[in-house]
């Protein structure tokens, strides 16, 4: 299974768009969900540039930003794309995650015209799921002690100082 995010839908979702870096924050997220899953997977978000980016941060997670030019004008369009070549190809089984209704039909027209198996998963689920995981790891990194960032933050910085 290959898994394709719209990533700045998801990021909607999970009510982090407008922050600074929330892409950033959005690739630790994804990449603390997808450890122990042998799925590859592709979080595609709006590029600023005109060339676009892609990085890969590991094996299974690869960062795609659509290039801003005269054929793309949207991150929907290379995920469309992807989901054309892979198809074409006749590939592995796609997940593709958004609530975009516009993007799920123009997916939708893609899998008619090129057959093959694209399953549309919502975002609004996958980011409970992301919150979820993140929930968990915070839980695992405090021993269970239901502490806060800041506080975990504090007293790291407290026992610093305590140590020098």
């Amino acid at each position: 299974m290959f898994y394709i995010i719209d990533g700045n839908n998801v990021a909607g979702k999970l009510k982090m768009l407008g922050e600074e870096n929330f892409d950033k924050k959005l690739i630790e997220m994804l990449r603390l969900y997808n450890q122990g899953r042998n799925s590859p997977v592709l979080l595609v978000f709006d590029g600023q540039e005109q060339m676009g980016d892609k990085v890969v941060i590991d094996p299974l997670l690869t960062v795609r930003y659509s290039p801003r030019d005269d054929y793309y004008e949207s991150a929907d369009d290379l995920i469309v794309e992807i989901v054309e070549k892979n198809l074409n190809r006749k590939k592995e089984e796609i997940t593709v995650i958004t609530d975009d209704v516009g993007l799920k039909k123009r997916i939708e027209k893609t899998q008619e015209q090129f057959g093959g198996n694209v399953i549309l998963e919502r975002a609004t689920r996958f980011a409970e799921k992301l919150i979820a995981v993140k929930i968990e790891a915070d839980t695992v990194e405090d021993g269970g002690r239901g502490l806060s960032k800041e506080e975990q933050n504090a007293i790291n910085d407290n026992l610093l100082r305590l140590w020098k």
